[in-house]
C-alpha cells in the first residue's frame, strides 16, 4: 500500500511539474496585462486578457491592475455590459412587427393569435403545487449568465462573486469611469452566425486530432491562462482549431474590430480594456495589430495578488436610480433601477427580471397561475400552502417572515440568507387567480446594508379587487362576448383563459 501510495504521489507530482513547466515557453507574449504607449498618447492605456469565468484562478490581480484601472478615463470590455439586457431582448425578438402565428401588442410584447383547434389539453386545469416550489427557489439561468456564472454548489466554494469580465466593468463603474465596448453586440452575433455557417460549408474542415502533444490539449487552457503564458494559450487554440473559416470570422475579424475601436478611443481618452485572452497573441492578434498602428506595447508582469485593493473594490457600491415599471396587463406597478425584461416564461409561470450589472444584484417578479378556485382552494388555502413550502424552497436560512397585506391581497415578507452568504428578500402575494412573488437578491449583504430593497418593496402597487359589477366583456380581437362580474384576468399559454371572481 505504501509503494502504491508513493507511486501515485510521484505520478501526481510529475503531472504537476509538467503542467507548471510546459515545453512552450512565453517568448513573445509573457503576460495577460499590457501597457500601451506611443503614437501620440499623452497617457498610457492598458490591455488585459480576460477569461470569461468566475474561477478564483482567473483573479490573480496585482496592484498594477488596480492602479491602471484608477488611471484610465474609459473602461471597456468586448461589448458594453450596460446594454446587454436590451441587446439580448432585441436580438431574441428581432425587429419585425409580425412573426408566424403571432402579433406584436402596443407595448411591444409578442402574443400568439388564438387558434382554431381544440385539443384535449385545451380544457385541462393543471395543478400548481410543484410549480409553486419552483417559483420560490428558482433563479433564472439568464440572471446567472449575466451576473455570476456559478454552475454548481461544489464549484461555488472555488469561485468569486462574479466572473472576471464583469468584475472589471463593476470596478470601473465603482471608480466612476466611462463605460463602453470595443464591439457591438449585434455585429458580434452576426459574425458568430456567419462563422458557424462558413465552418459548416468549409470543404477542408479539419478533424480534431487526439494524437497531439500533452501540452497542447484543451485541458491545459486554464494552466496557460494562470501562468500568463499567451504563447502557450495561442498554441493550444491553434492545435485544437477545426475550422480556419470559423477562426477567420469569429477570432481574426473580431480582433480587427477590437483593435480599431481601441485606436479610436485612445486618440482622446486613456483606456483600460479587457477582452478574451485568445484575442491578444499571434500575428493576427490585437497586440500585433496595435503595434502595426504605431503603438508600443509592453508586458506588465503581475507578481503578487493584491487582496486589499480587491476588498476595497468589493465594498464599494454604485448608486442606482429607480423608475416605475408596470406589467403588460397593468396588474402591478413597482419601482426598479431599470427595465424589467421577460425571460423564461413556461407553462403557468411568467417571469420578469432586471439585473443590476454594476452591483451584482437582481430584481425579479414571478407570477404563477394557481387556478385555486377551480381546485376548491381560495386565497386563504393557497396562502397556507405557500407557508408550508417556505422552509424547503426558500434558499438557505429564513431570517424573518412577516405576514403582510397589500391592496387587499395577503402574503408574506421574507428575508433569507443563502449558504454563500448572499442576502435575499421576498414579498409574496396571493390573489384569487395567481401567486405573485417580488424578489431582490444581491451579493453578500448588499440588500441588507442599503435602501434598495425598501425602495423596491415599498413601491409595490397591485390592482385592487374591483366591486362586483356584471357587464358584457369581449377581447380586443373579438371572437366572443360574455358577462363577467369584472374585467377578467387573462392568461395566455397557447390557449387563452379568462377568469373572474364574484366576491359577493
Amino acid at each position: 500500500m505504501k509503494k502504491l501510495f508513493f507511486a501515485v504521489l510521484l505520478v501526481s507530482i510529475s503531472q504537476l511539474v509538467s503542467a507548471q513547466s510546459p515545453k512552450i515557453k512565453a517568448k513573445k507574449y509573457p503576460s495577460l496585462f499590457w501597457e500601451i504607449t506611443g503614437n501620440g498618447l499623452k497617457k498610457p492605456s492598458y490591455l488585459f486578457g480576460t477569461m470569461h469565468v468566475s474561477s478564483k484562478m482567473a483573479f490573480f490581480l496585482s496592484d498594477s491592475f488596480y492602479i491602471a484601472l484608477k488611471q484610465a478615463d474609459v473602461v471597456s470590455l468586448e461589448t458594453n455590459p450596460e446594454s446587454w439586457q436590451a441587446d439580448m431582448d432585441k436580438y431574441d425578438l428581432g425587429n419585425n412587427d409580425y412573426t408566424d402565428g403571432m402579433y406584436r401588442s402596443a407595448d411591444g410584447e409578442y402574443i400568439s393569435y388564438p387558434q382554431d383547434y381544440l385539443y384535449k389539453s385545451s380544457l385541462a386545469i393543471d395543478r400548481y403545487d410543484k410549480l409553486m416550489e419552483q417559483a420560490l427557489y428558482m433563479q433564472p439561468s439568464v440572471i446567472n449568465n449575466l451576473l455570476y456564472r456559478n454552475y454548481s454548489s461544489y464549484s461555488s466554494d472555488f469561485e468569486e462573486d462574479t466572473y472576471l469580465d464583469l468584475y472589471i466593468y463593476q470596478t470601473g463603474k465603482k471608480l466612476g469611469k466611462q463605460i463602453t465596448g470595443v464591439e457591438q453586440y449585434g455585429e458580434s452575433m452576426r459574425l458568430m452566425m456567419e462563422a458557424n455557417s462558413d465552418a459548416a460549408s468549409e470543404k477542408n474542415r479539419r478533424s480534431r486530432s487526439y494524437d497531439i502533444d500533452d501540452d497542447l490539449r484543451p485541458g491545459n487552457l486554464q494552466e496557460a491562462y494562470r501562468s500568463g503564458n499567451l504563447d502557450w494559450l495561442d498554441s493550444i487554440n491553434k492545435a485544437n482549431s477545426e475550422s480556419e473559416a470559423f477562426d477567420a470570422k469569429f477570432i481574426y475579424r473580431r480582433n480587427e474590430i477590437q483593435a480599431n475601436s481601441m485606436d479610436s478611443i485612445m486618440k482622446h481618452s486613456s483606456l483600460f480594456v479587457g477582452v478574451g485572452a485568445a484575442h491578444l497573441p499571434g500575428d493576427k492578434g490585437v497586440i500585433e495589430l496595435l503595434r502595426k498602428k504605431g503603438y508600443t506595447l509592453r508586458p506588465i508582469m503581475m507578481r503578487k495578488r493584491d487582496y486589499k485593493q480587491k476588498e476595497m473594490a468589493d465594498r464599494m457600491r454604485v448608486p442606482v436610480k429607480f423608475s416605475g415599471q408596470t406589467s403588460t396587463d397593468g396588474f402591478y406597478k413597482v419601482n426598479v433601477p431599470g427595465k424589467l425584461y421577460s425571460y423564461g416564461n413556461s407553462g403557468l409561470i411568467r417571469q420578469s427580471q432586471y439585473a443590476d450589472m454594476a452591483n451584482g444584484s437582481y430584481y425579479m417578479v414571478t407570477r404563477l397561475k394557481t387556478e385555486g378556485l377551480f381546485w376548491g382552494e381560495p386565497e386563504e388555502g393557497v396562502l397556507k400552502k405557500v407557508d408550508s413550502m417556505l422552509y424547503e424552497n426558500v434558499p438557505g436560512k429564513i431570517l424573518s417572515k412577516i405576514s403582510i397585506t397589500k391592496n387587499g391581497y395577503k402574503g408574506f415578507d421574507i428575508t433569507n440568507k443563502t449558504r454563500r452568504g448572499d442576502w435575499q428578500r421576498y414579498n409574496i402575494f396571493v390573489t384569487p387567480f395567481e401567486l405573485v412573488i417580488f424578489k431582490i437578491s444581491g451579493t453578500g449583504e448588499y440588500i441588507r446594508t442599503g435602501e434598495e430593497a425598501n425602495r423596491f418593496f415599498g413601491s409595490i402597487q397591485l390592482k385592487e379587487p374591483g366591486e362586483t359589477r356584471w357587464s358584457v366583456w369581449q377581447p380586443v380581437y373579438g371572437g366572443f362576448r360574455a358577462a363577467f362580474p369584472h374585467a377578467p384576468f387573462v392568461f395566455i399559454n397557447g390557449e387563452r383563459e379568462y377568469e373572474a371572481a364574484d366576491r359577493s
